[in-house]
């Protein structure tokens, strides 16, 4: 299932080497979701991690003013959501709070 939408990103993780013999080469972005609320224990939003491309993704990203609100293209498989497109839109709400105070 594919789909489009507009998320709020606290941030973003890029990471390329060898760990115990393995190679990685990644970026993870911080996507703000609702948590479930099904079980009556939890209630309102956390940082949920999606994993986006090599870490040549993050390189693209690492200078933006986080938390920004951006456009995701998102495919949700049986591994959970995997991000295939990310469209910086506006720099967030909270952001400018935090600027407006200082």
């Amino acid at each position: 299932m594919e789909f489009k939408g507009k998320f709020q990103i606290l941030g973003a993780k890029g990471f390329k080497g060898e760990v115990e013999g393995t190679n990685y080469d990644s970026t993870t972005i911080y996507v703000v979701m609702p948590v479930s609320e099904r079980a009556g224990t939890e209630k309102g939003f956390n940082a949920h991690p999606i994993k986006f491309g090599k870490s040549d993704e993050f390189a693209k990203m690492k200078n933006l003013p986080f938390p920004i609100e951006a456009e995701l293209d998102l495919t949700l498989t049986t591994k959970g959501y995997e991000c295939h497109g990310f469209k910086p839109l506006s720099v967030s709400h909270a952001k400018n709070a935090a600027s407006a105070a200082s």
